[in-house]
């Protein structure tokens, strides 16, 4: 009888405490734009409340936490409220799922809570008015397409603050346009954002809509014994409201034959001069011009055997005049060979706005002839005038153990051959004096180029020394680099010239082996 009396007496005493053990969920909205922000609140009432640990909902994280409680006596009795709010922004409409809560030693399980992102929707009566067009509904892939952004205002709605999220235009290249041009259409002013789109696909492209917040000062009713010249505003209160755009699409047919340049160009290759000597630079310079998306043009590239070729980055210019995009694009290409040689014709295809065909343009190919360099015929010529290849030569050794006639007729490839036998011989002969040479102690002299090197005038005169060791070395590469952004990006680079006297003297390679 004790022991159930004790056991009535212990269950009133905890009574209370499960009476007050309790968790309620709110959010606060239920029904949201997306893109928007979501507060979900969990409060549970106890003496000892321990909240789930959660960092995302719904696949959404979490951006930020926060945390309240209150403590108040009622009758006698201790209770404790405490509050935990998540804020996330969902992608989709969800259930927020039930969370685990402990109270009081005790767990208690949460609500599920519903969510709907709703679609905007545009409003054309309303005092402030968000548009949105395109200058055609139907383009190809890389022809210029205008997009305006006009936002409209009532005379009598003043407006003082505005915040126009950008645009988002994916699969399209994007030049915003700098002037804000204002007008007059019908009852409203005007304010028009514009834009020049390049689609870089074909298919059916949507422009989702744009969202504007406005903000607008609205009358706020004043507490009593506040001095209003104190007061916020003279009692006004800066309040947003969001304004929807519509939404648009444009159908992008695709070029033939994987074209990406759509308009008009003319393409022109020079050089500054046609003769050079061995190891000196040339300098090619690309032009083209026209109106299109010339920004797509990709920069060239040669492939000359032999040479040295260092490309720099193209420069493009570009305005727009009335409908068009015009513009230039040119691109400097150094060339280094000990050797003559010829630049081949470089070609620019693209769709013809005019035509609606496939244009291929070509430049001419151009001789280049190099002096005091290596010929780059590799033959050698008999007693009787024929040509004979010095690999075929090689190629028709006897094998070992062949017995070998000799007639008049041969005699003189046979020579050829012991010239070239004891020309190999005396290129091992000096190969090993030369390693001999590098591994005795290496004296102040300075080589003529390293010379060059120190009293170098300028960034153009040592970038053209440096061109042709370009592969040689990352410590020539990079001087190359800083050299090559001084005169072509306006840096201000400072090349460190004892690095590179070191790496020619061959200190640094020393340096490296140790």
């Amino acid at each position: 009888m004790k022991r159930q009396l004790l056991g009535k007496l212990a269950a009133l005493l905890l009574l209370p405490i499960f009476l007050f053990a309790d968790v309620k969920v709110s959010v606060d909205k239920n029904a949201l734009y997306r893109g928007d922000d979501v507060t979900y609140t969990i409060t549970a009432v106890g003496k000892d409340v321990e909240f789930p640990d959660i960092t995302e909902i719904g696949g959404n994280p979490v951006l930020s936490t926060s945390s309240s409680q209150n403590i108040s006596i009622i009758n006698g009795d201790y209770q404790k409220t405490v509050s935990k709010s998540y804020i996330f922004t969902p992608k989709e409409s969800l259930k927020i799922p039930s969370y685990k809560v402990l109270i009081n030693g005790g767990v208690e399980m949460s609500k599920v809570v519903n969510v709907k992102i709703v679609e905007p929707s545009q409003d054309k009566s309303a005092p402030v008015v968000l548009d949105i067009h395109l200058s055609k509904d139907k383009a190809r892939v890389g022809e210029l397409v205008r997009f305006d952004m006009v936002f409209k205002q009532k005379p009598n709605v003043p407006v003082y603050k505005l915040e126009i999220e950008e645009p988002k235009f994916e699969d399209f290249w994007v030049k915003k346009m700098a002037d804000v041009k204002e007008g007059v259409e019908g009852e409203y002013t005007t304010k028009t954002y514009s834009y020049l789109l390049f689609a870089q696909k074909s298919g059916e492209l949507s422009i989702p809509t744009v969202t504007a917040n406005v903000g607008q000062l609205v009358q706020q009713q004043r507490q009593r014994g506040i001095d209003p010249f104190f007061s916020n505003a003279f009692g006004q209160q800066l309040r947003y409201t969001k304004v929807f755009s519509n939404a648009l699409t444009l159908d992008v047919e695709a070029l033939p034959n994987r074209l990406e340049l759509y308009g008009d160009f003319n393409i022109n290759v020079n050089v500054d001069k046609t003769t050079v000597a061995a190891n000196k630079p040339l300098n090619l310079t690309v032009s083209i011009d026209g109106v299109g998306n010339l920004d797509d043009i990709k920069k060239y590239t040669l492939d000359i055997e032999g040479a040295v070729i260092y490309a720099n980055e193209p420069e493009i210019k570009t305005r727009v005049e009335g409908e068009d995009y015009k513009g230039s694009f040119e691109q400097k290409i150094v060339i280094i060979a000990d050797g003559s040689y010829t630049i081949p014709p470089l070609k620019l295809r693209y769709f013809d706005k005019a035509t609606q065909k496939e244009v291929i343009k070509e430049s001419r190919a151009i001789d280049i002839t190099v002096t005091g360099g290596v010929a780059h015929v590799s033959t050698v010529q008999n007693a009787s005038e024929r040509k004979i290849e010095v690999s075929q030569a090689i190629k028709d050794r006897p094998e070992p153990g062949e017995k070998v006639v000799v007639t008049g007729a041969d005699w003189p490839d046979l020579l050829y051959a012991a010239l070239a036998g004891f020309g190999m011989g005396g290129l091992f002969v000096w190969l090993m004096m030369h390693n001999r040479a590098e591994r005795k102690p290496k004296t102040s002299k300075s080589t003529p180029l390293e010379q060059q090197i120190k009293n170098a005038k300028s960034d153009k005169v040592l970038f053209e020394l440096l061109l042709p060791y370009k592969k040689e070395s990352a410590i020539v590469e990079a001087a190359l680099l800083q050299l090559e952004e001084n005169l072509y990006r306006g840096a201000n680079n400072s090349v460190d010239r004892n690095a590179l006297i070191k790496y020619f003297s061959g200190e640094e390679k020393e340096v490296e082996l140790l």
